[in-house]
């Protein structure tokens, strides 16, 4: 076996174990949250709220569920429902990733997108920090302010 050959296949699986592992260590990191903005959330945007926001074809019904265990589900009337994984961090935000539609649209960031929270009464508000090219996760979660169900 060339050395070339051995080299690409040390490498990798380096890479590989090397993304289990920070795997591992993200799924520990979200085992458990209490926070809040844990629940489950509906809103509704007419024709002119979500052309305001810059997408007509986001007009209809929104769900939301943020749940202890550290995963949710979104759904919007353009892509339908999505699931992903949700960590919170400090200073009032959350990192939502691994999101199924991100990733089958190969949009999805390693470290998803981090958005801060805000409640008031029953409403969650939910506003962009950062985000990579998942529009689909931004729109669901940012277009409604979410009522407690």
């Amino acid at each position: 076996m060339s050395r070339t050959i051995l080299t690409a296949i040390v490498t990798g699986a380096l890479v590989l174990m090397g993304s289990a592992a920070q795997a591992a260590a993200t799924h520990r990191s979200v085992a458990s949250l209490s926070g809040p903005y844990i629940g489950s959330y509906k809103a509704k945007l007419t024709l002119a709220e979500a052309t305001a926001q810059g997408d007509a074809r986001m007009t209809g019904t929104f769900s939301l569920v943020l749940r202890r265990n550290g995963t949710y589900s979104v759904s919007n009337p353009l892509d339908g429902r999505t699931n992903g994984r949700l960590a919170a961090l400090p200073n009032k935000k959350l990192r939502f990733f691994s999101d199924s539609g991100c990733i089958a649209g190969a949009f999805e960031r390693p470290k998803g997108g981090i958005y801060r929270w805000s409640i008031s009464g029953q409403r969650l508000t939910l506003s962009l920090v950062s985000e990579g090219p998942c529009t689909g996760r931004s729109q669901s979660l940012t277009y409604p302010v979410w009522k407690r169900v």
